[in-house]
């Protein structure tokens, strides 16, 4: 083994890793919690797929939704980020209303900016 070695490559990982945690935390992000009601015979799970597919918001918003969410009840709950100078009610919340015929009803369970 070379000395030191192992220090030297745990550093570069580590200063790689603190290098894009500082880029990615350069953008001004605010993080949704949400809770959404299937209209009756409306499969919660398919449902949110293709909420997550169709719901993209403008590309300089960067939505991203999670990858898993939870039901409980019936109800999808789950969250999403999205740039903090998107209007996400308008890029968001009013397109989940535009869905009547799966979508029964939607509440914002919190939202918080990070900086």
């Amino acid at each position: 083994a070379i000395p030191g070695y192992r220090f030297a490559h745990f550093f570069c990982h580590c200063h790689q890793l603190s290098s894009i945690m500082v880029e990615e935390s350069k953008e001004e992000r605010r993080m949704v919690a949400i809770a959404i009601r299937p209209c009756e015979g409306v499969d919660s799970a398919a449902l949110y797929e293709k909420i997550k597919t169709e719901i993209t918001s403008q590309p300089e918003y960067k939505l991203k939704w999670d990858d898993e969410c939870k039901i409980e009840g019936g109800r999808i709950r789950t969250s999403f980020s999205i740039g903090l100078e998107a209007d996400f009610d308008e890029e968001v919340m009013e397109v989940l209303e535009m869905m009547e015929g799966e979508v029964a009803s939607q509440e914002i369970i919190f939202q918080s900016a990070m900086e």
